[in-house]
């Protein structure tokens, strides 16, 4: 964790150094599930740096692999199998859109799409 903290003199006034925390980044969870839509939320939308977690809730195996990788594209990700009530985790995607199946069940299909969060008036605001 990163810590902010400042010192100094203000007209004769000591300020104490007092820590401040950084805010950590949200993990979103996406679900594999074994019914229709398969991975929940089917489409998500992540500000740029949030961490990406899917969490295998059934009890096969599944991928989370990104379109481009079966096209000469980039690949994005591809996260091999992943056994039942384990997980796959991503961070710091690139902003943009990211499709996504299971190899193993091509009718599992889901997207995530990673947006850089736009500063207003002095305030930042995630825009979903």
């Amino acid at each position: 964790m990163r810590m902010v903290s400042a010192v100094g003199v203000f007209c004769g006034i000591v300020l104490l150094r007092i820590p401040l925390a950084a805010v950590e980044s949200q993990v979103y969870h996406i679900a594999m599930e074994g019914s229709a839509p398969y991975y929940t939320p089917e489409l998500a939308t992540v500000p740029v740096g949030n961490p990406i977690q899917w969490d295998n809730q059934t009890a096969t195996d599944h991928t989370v692999t990104h379109k481009g990788c079966l096209t000469k594209k980039t690949c994005a990700f591809d996260s091999g199998s992943v056994p039942p009530r384990k997980s796959f985790s991503l961070s710091f995607l690139q902003p943009g859109t990211y499709p996504y199946y299971c190899r193993l069940h091509p009718l599992m299909r889901g997207t995530i799409t990673v947006i850089e969060p736009k500063v207003s008036a002095g305030r930042m605001k995630i825009i979903e």
